[in-house]
């Protein structure tokens, strides 16, 4: 017998369409052959500097030889970059593209616009867009840690596998595992389920494995869990914590976890987690034990920048220095952490409206790393060798090297002596396939 789509799947479903016809990428695309791109110069995000001239040969969706000359088998597509700079394609580690919050909205308010009015369908189609933002931006694989409905990035990671839409790769978490409440305000009367829409609350040991499965049936591929939930004053278990961890592990997932403070921060680093995000508040003896431990740090930060243009909608703007003053406890944080070899990845954790859009906006978070006196070389490896490591291990990701996927993004000058280079993108190529270019790819005059 014929099945049916019920109403929601068939709207998500017509939210995609929709979004295909306004997309550059194509369903169902022919399997990539093999390329050799030309390089007038290479950032070798391992060496963490320029290294001259090379050749890719690239067939599908994998690097096979970097060399300063390669032999092209016959049937291979040139793709002539010897007047551009070319990295990896970039990494954010922590992203929310089915969320959007305007200023002064609290997260119980976006849920109600999410589900109540807009829906899943509208939220899909602008998730779209912000997937294309990033992929136009250079960032070919994302991170993304929840905020998302009852797995909307799923569907949404789905559609650019399937090439219905162009978008980064997404390593998706699902619902984040959160005690009651989530994230959202307290709310007395919640009849609409507006947690449960956001949110897999954990009841228990036994309930936080159960919830691991469902992530990994669903297709996550990172779990995502909140020891505290600010602004709730609830918090996971270290028990409930430890299982999450040990679940996951046996099936070889990664697990992100949502830490304010340093006490939720040593409560997760004491289960086991893979990475800690945010870390507003980590003492000298947590980034110690992280660098003990090998645990990632994804310290979503902010460039001055960033925060002048987020904050200049507030009633009351800070001034200059107050924006300077709160963001040297950041760059304080982040020196002790690199001191410390604490290994620390790159993520914006962007969804506030911007006027540069979601993918250009993103890559400030490298702008906020220089600013607490890393160098560009240094910032661009966060957001490709380091992240490519914590998204996919060793060798897969962020690096242009044997083995790796195939992405790279092309650019006029050198990222390595100023960010400002990543705004002059030219071409962005994902899994051996150019998805972004400027016609015909070439840069200017060295």
């Amino acid at each position: 017998m014929r099945q049916f789509a019920p109403p929601a799947v068939a709207i998500m479903a017509l939210a995609l369409t929709l979004a295909a016809a306004a997309s550059p990428a194509k369903a169902q695309r022919p399997p990539a052959t093999a390329a050799v791109v030309k390089a007038g110069d290479l950032f070798d995000a391992e060496q963490g500097r320029m290294v001259g001239a090379r050749e890719i040969l690239i067939r599908g969706d994998r690097i096979v030889e970097v060399a300063a000359s390669v032999s092209a088998p016959p049937d291979a597509t040139v793709i002539d970059l010897s007047q551009c700079r070319v990295m990896p394609g970039l990494i954010d580690a922590h992203t929310h593209l089915l969320l959007t919050q305007e200023a002064g909205e609290g997260l119980s308010e976006v849920a109600a616009r999410d589900h109540a009015v807009d829906g899943d369908g509208y939220r899909l189609l602008t998730a779209a867009q912000y997937a294309r933002e990033y992929l136009e931006a250079g960032i070919t694989s994302v991170r993304d840690l929840g905020n998302s409905g009852r797995f909307l990035d799923l569907v949404l990671a789905r559609a650019i596998n399937e090439g219905r839409v162009a978008g980064p790769r997404i390593h998706g978490a699902g619902p984040g595992l959160a005690p009651a409440g989530g994230q959202m305000e307290p709310l007395p009367h919640d009849p609409h389920g507006l947690v449960d829409g956001e949110y897999r609350i954990i009841e228990g040991v036994d309930d936080a494995r159960a919830a691991v499965r469902e992530a990994v049936a669903a297709g996550a591929r990172v779990i995502k869990i909140y020891p505290e939930a600010t602004p709730q004053r609830t918090r996971l278990s270290p028990e409930e914590m430890t299982a999450i961890v040990a679940e996951a592990r046996r099936h070889d997932m990664p697990v992100a976890a949502h830490v304010t403070s340093d006490r939720g921060a040593r409560e997760a680093i004491e289960a086991g987690v893979t990475s800690l995000e945010h870390g507003y508040d980590l003492s000298d003896e947590t980034l110690a034990l992280m660098a003990e431990r090998g645990v990632w740090w994804v310290p979503t930060h902010t460039s001055f920048g960033m925060a002048r243009e987020l904050s200049s909608a507030w009633p009351q703007p800070p001034s200059d220095q107050m924006i300077r003053d709160h963001l040297s406890e950041e760059h304080r944080r982040l020196r002790k952490a690199r001191a410390a070899g604490v290994r620390i990845a790159a993520g914006q954790d962007l969804y506030a409206p911007t006027a540069v859009g979601r993918g250009r906006a993103s890559l400030r978070v490298l702008d906020a790393y220089v600013e607490a006196g890393l160098t560009p070389a240094e910032a661009l490896q966060t957001a490709t060798l380091n992240a490519g490591r914590l998204l996919a291990g060793e060798g897969q990701l962020g690096v242009i090297a044997p083995g790796a996927l195939a992405d790279l993004i092309a650019l006029p000058a050198d990222p390595t002596q100023s960010l400002d280079a990543l705004a002059g993108i030219t071409l962005v190529m994902k899994g051996g396939r150019v998805e972004v270019a400027d016609g015909s790819g070439a840069c200017a005059s060295r």
